[in-house]
């Protein structure tokens, strides 16, 4: 009886995943973003912020990572979009000296377009959002349509072959492989750049043991049309 009280709700684990909300949401998210935080520093890394970027970052769940973002790149704009409405709220609470002086903004976004100017961007980013997009082509269509000419995007992902052996990524998971993300970028009007590989050693959201994840980065560019 006790074995069946205790058994991990996928489905609910799933969603939380996709969407934090209520209490759970808020410990969702402190547990994502100790999870992703290395997901996030090498996506940073790899996106390489400059001085006067202005970046968007799809997904940035309580956004308690942007403090250190802002801190190491002086004049960069931050702009952060989520479809989590207690996500925009935590961020906002966690950044609010930053959101104050104008240097980082948080949004409500409904995951399928975003509320920006064609090319008001200079680099986008985002970790672990891509299984949840509901129609990739046209999102990452939106993604390149947000970004300047020579602008760059930053996705990064756990692949297929690591995903389905986690028990929720069965619910309402789209899971990829490396093959596959880049065709959705190219058939979307990116040129892939470069891709980094990385391993990492990672609590697991449903068993709470450490497990072994592979780490996709692809770097994409918007070629001039």
């Amino acid at each position: 009886m006790s074995d069946h009280l205790d058994k991990p709700d996928f489905k609910e684990i799933a969603g939380q995943l996709s969407c934090p909300s209520g209490d759970k949401g808020i410990k969702t998210a402190e547990m994502m973003a100790v999870n992703n935080g290395h997901m996030i520093a090498l996506t940073i890394a790899a996106l390489d912020p400059k001085s006067n970027d202005v970046v968007l970052e799809i997904g940035p769940g309580n956004g308690s990572h942007v403090v250190s973002l802002l801190a190491a790149t002086k004049h960069l704009l931050y702009y952060g979009v989520d479809i989590s409405t207690l996500m925009v709220q935590e961020a906002i609470k966690f950044n609010s000296e930053a959101v104050s002086s104008g240097r980082a903004d948080f949004s409500l976004s409904d995951g399928m377009q975003l509320n920006f100017a064609a090319g008001f961007f200079t680099k986008v980013f985002t970790v672990n959002t891509l299984y949840f997009w509901k129609d990739p082509k046209a999102y990452a269509t939106e993604i390149r349509r947000v970004l300047r000419p020579g602008g760059l995007f930053s996705l990064t992902f756990a692949p297929r072959e690591f995903m389905e052996k986690l028990p929720f990524t069965q619910y309402d998971f789209h899971l990829y492989s490396r093959e596959e993300a880049e065709e959705l970028l190219i058939t979307s009007g990116f040129e892939i750049e470069e891709v980094h590989f990385h391993k990492e050693m990672v609590r697991s959201n449903a068993a709470g043991m450490e497990v072994e994840r592979d780490i996709i980065i692809i770097n994409a560019v918007k070629s001039a049309d």
